[in-house]
């Protein structure tokens, strides 16, 4: 990808963050998010790796979590300096080691010691070369290692289109402080503030939960979000192939509901998230399905509806499904979506299951299996 020489100061806008908004809260709301995810009690004894480590807070996350070595790095000078702010805050832990390098300099990722979690949240997009940086960043994988990376997902961008941001982000960064305030004024009005004063939510709420849950600041992603180039975004089942088919790494969890798609994989043949695995409910959705309009099929799902989304609760379905060895990518969408556009869109409402296929195929006549799966905890008995 060709990249302008106009490069966002992520590093100033988490050195801002961090100076204004840090909390403890914070790092408990981060915390939470991170083990939630792995699907683990805490870290004790592993080790882990903050590839684009940024404001350094996910990485304290993870030490408060017990991780016996936290390493950081960035290519961003001051996100490195934010991160050593924060160290030198938590009394300069000696299991916490900080250093300035980029994911795209394989003699330095290759020199880092294999991490028990590699983990990168929002970061390899913003390299200038995605696909380099994502197979670089499994480099420092053991045989048992967690790989958690997130990823700007191109699927969810449909009004406006990712060309419309790739186009925001360009315009940003050529204008000075006041047209950068103007334009996150825009983005306030435009896509937060009437959005939710049309479906009757308040704005001073989502400010307010936004903090708990990843611990991060609702004004300073608006910055992150308009700001950051360069930008790239990728299609799920294009990460997922490449995953799978160019690093060997087998694809555990995923979640898709807002602009970065989380995966969560292992090396083929690892034992390692076994125990996880072994816990998940699994159905199977059971042909003929019906055709309820366009691309959009129903599938039935006997004694889940008490986890369905609904109107109430729109992302509370835990379920997730699969088409063969591809996760369907876009869960909790819109009816209408589904319908028109398709593409792995799908809904869990009451004990039905609304979906479309990767390729818009008909379900019933493709040849795939469709399962539905949910972990233990997120259905009642």
């Amino acid at each position: 990808m060709k990249t302008e020489t106009t490069r966002f100061g992520f590093g100033k806008n988490w050195s801002d963050f961090i100076r204004k908004s840090f909390s403890d809260e914070r790092v408990a709301a981060s915390r939470e998010k991170l083990l939630g995810f792995l699907r683990l009690p805490d870290l004790a004894d592993r080790t882990f790796l903050d590839i684009g480590c940024g404001s350094g807070l996910h990485s304290l996350a993870a030490l408060r979590a017990g991780a016996r070595r936290v390493v950081s790095f960035d290519y961003d000078p001051d996100s490195v300096a934010t991160a050593r702010f924060l160290w030198e805050r938590e009394g300069r832990p000696a299991r916490w080691e900080i250093c300035q390098g980029s994911v795209l300099d394989r003699a330095f990722m290759a020199g880092l010691p294999p991490s028990d979690i590699v983990y990168s949240w929002g970061v390899l997009h913003h390299t200038g070369d995605v696909w380099t940086a994502l197979a670089q960043a499994a480099l420092p994988l053991h045989a048992q290692s967690l790989f958690f990376v997130a990823l700007y997902s191109h699927d969810v961008q449909l009004d406006p289109p990712a060309a419309f941001w790739l186009a925001v982000k360009q315009r940003y960064n050529r204008h000075g402080r006041l047209g950068r305030l103007a334009m996150e004024l825009w983005y306030f009005w435009k896509f937060i503030y009437l959005p939710d004063r049309q479906a009757g939510r308040s704005t001073r709420k989502r400010f307010r939960d936004y903090a708990q849950s990843r611990g991060m600041s609702q004004w300073t992603d608006i910055r992150d979000w308009l700001g950051g180039w360069p930008m790239e975004f990728v299609k799920i089942l294009d990460v997922q192939d490449f995953l799978d088919k160019s690093l060997g790494l087998e694809l555990l969890d995923m979640t898709s509901n807002e602009a970065n798609a989380e995966y969560l994989c292992r090396k083929r043949g690892a034992t390692v998230w076994d125990e996880a695995l072994r816990a998940r409910q699994t159905m199977v959705l059971a042909r003929p399905f019906t055709h309820v309009g366009g691309f959009c099929w129903r599938a039935d799902l006997p004694g889940w509806g008490e986890v369905a989304d609904t109107a109430a609760a729109p992302r509370r379905s835990p379920v997730f499904v699969t088409e063969g060895d591809r996760r369907l990518q876009i869960p909790h969408a819109d009816r209408g979506l589904i319908a028109g556009k398709g593409l792995g869109r799908y809904v869990h409402r009451d004990d039905g299951l609304f979906f479309a296929t990767t390729d818009n195929s008909d379900p019933n006549t493709n040849g795939r299996t469709y399962l539905a799966h949910v972990y233990p905890g997120n259905k009642p008995a």
